[in-house]
């Protein structure tokens, strides 16, 4: 069963923390603060915990389905979580050290530039998440409820 009120709740945190951060970094001293800092490392651990958890419980379950349909885009979503990791990955290592959780901002105007694409790259995947995958997972738990109740 996948628990959608915990990934609701995740898509929120994420979707308020990121409004917030993107808010605060317009002034380049507030991206010197330790609440920023902080923020940003919440944003960094809610992502990767998110994007783990739909991998596992929802497109884990539809690429097991015999319909073809929920299957393949179970596939494009997994295809894309590895593109979004990699994009990720590459945009910490330019913006900050995660052993010392500490931002590195040589450049202002670059770093707010590749923030709101990359912030504006997860939200736009929890918007895809919500319109196409949690309506094939809750079809898929309804039909094994109607099979099982036969």
């Amino acid at each position: 069963m996948v628990d959608f009120a915990r990934c609701h709740e995740q898509n929120h945190k994420i979707t308020e923390i990121s409004n917030v951060f993107l808010y605060l970094i317009r002034e380049r001293a507030m991206c010197d603060t330790d609440c920023a800092r902080q923020l940003f490392f919440e944003y960094v651990t809610k992502v990767r915990q998110h994007m783990e958890t739909v991998d596992a419980q929802f497109c884990g379950r539809l690429i097991q389905s015999q319909d073809r349909t929920m299957a393949n885009t179970a596939d494009r979503f997994l295809s894309g979580s590895v593109e979004i990791k990699r994009i990720f990955a590459a945009y910490l290592k330019d913006w900050c050290d995660e052993r010392k959780r500490e931002l590195k901002i040589a450049d202002h105007a670059a770093f707010v530039e590749d923030t709101n694409q990359m912030f504006g790259l997860v939200l736009d995947r929890i918007q895809r998440e919500t319109e196409n995958l949690y309506p094939l997972i809750r079809r898929l738990e309804e039909g094994a409820g109607q099979t099982a109740a036969a």
